[in-house]
């Protein structure tokens, strides 16, 4: 059984978590790619350093990979101001990860882990104001993420040994379990553009697929299946790719041609990939807690040039 990948929550006591079909390719097609916009979002072009963007990371507030202290940020993507959005609890140290930005731009929610304690969910505003825990209980909570009219936040829970995906409203109302899987890890969810389906990565028997489920519990359909450690799914703004780390590199899934093609190279650990607002480039994390954008097509390699270590990556909005 998998341990937890983040390392900023590796301490908490909590067990291990969370052919392409031709029924998923025609069913995802009608309902989310849209052909002309992955075509126009794919062009090649230089990676901007400069006035492109700004990024939501987890950085560490020590050189080391360790679970510690570790704080969300907002930087620019060309590494220049930061602002720290969190600080740990005056009691202890904590470990913050795994944000998600409202389309908004103005709530980020994330997992929060305080050593002894199983992570939860919180909220705060991205200026670091109504910091709050989201979600009640002593059930461990990692990885959610806002839906794409910022109604809704889907997380993973756990249900004894084992992570399920649960979504809830913004306001904390209607709770709906989606998944029930005694024997697997669920996590890592992704929306759909339109709101209508999660893909999410299944552990199961020491193989970790990319499957996907409609909002309302039903049709579950496998996309990315095989001997490939296939993990961290994020669905491109268009609907038509899903970018995923594959055996360690960064791929992306296309409904279009129906394979995964690696974007990056060699034997790095490569995580975490999230898409620009506009699709044209994935950020994503290179072990230990280097953060890297591209381009969508695999070019133009750059460093995001934070001097801590760094991970969960997501870019805000652009408004």
């Amino acid at each position: 059984m998998r341990l937890l990948r983040l390392p900023w929550i590796a301490a908490v006591p909590v067990a291990a978590f969370a052919l392409v079909f031709a029924a998923s390719f025609a069913y995802f097609r009608a309902t989310d790619a849209d052909p002309k916009a992955n075509a126009a979002a794919t062009k090649p072009g230089p990676v901007s350093t400069s006035g492109g963007g700004r990024l939501v990371l987890a950085l560490h507030a020590v050189g080391s990979q360790e679970p510690a202290e570790a704080y969300l940020a907002s930087v620019a993507v060309d590494g220049s101001d930061i602002r720290k959005i969190t600080q740990p609890p005056e009691d202890g140290i904590a470990a913050d990860g795994s944000p998600s930005v409202s389309p908004d731009g103005k709530t980020i929610v994330f997992s929060r882990a305080i050593p002894g304690q199983s992570p939860h969910i919180y909220l705060v505003g991205i200026d670091g104001s109504g910091l709050r825990r989201f979600t009640q209980g002593n059930l461990a909570e990692i990885q959610p993420v806002w839906s794409p009219d910022g109604t809704r936040i889907a997380f993973s829970r756990a249900d004894g040994e084992h992570f399920d995906l649960f979504v809830v409203g913004a306001d904390g109302s209607g709770l709906t379990q989606l998944t029930h899987t005694a024997l697997a890890d669920e996590d890592s969810c992704t929306w759909s553009p339109n709101g209508r389906q999660l893909a999410f990565t299944r552990f199961q028997k020491d193989d970790e697929d990319v499957l996907a489920i409609n909002v309302d519990g039903t049709e579950q359909h496998p996309l990315i299946r095989g001997r490939h450690d296939d993990a961290s799914p994020a669905w491109s703004p268009e609907g038509s790719r899903i970018a995923i780390a594959r055996d360690g590199r960064i791929a992306v899934f296309t409904f279009e041609h129906f394979k995964v093609a690696f974007l990056t190279k060699g034997t790095n650990k490569d995580t975490g990939p999230n898409w620009s607002p506009d699709g044209s480039r994935i950020v994503f994390t290179r072990d230990p807690g280097t953060i890297y954008v591209m381009n969508a097509d695999g070019s133009k390699l750059a460093k995001i040039p934070v001097d801590k270590p760094a991970t969960a990556a997501v870019w805000e909005p652009a408004l």
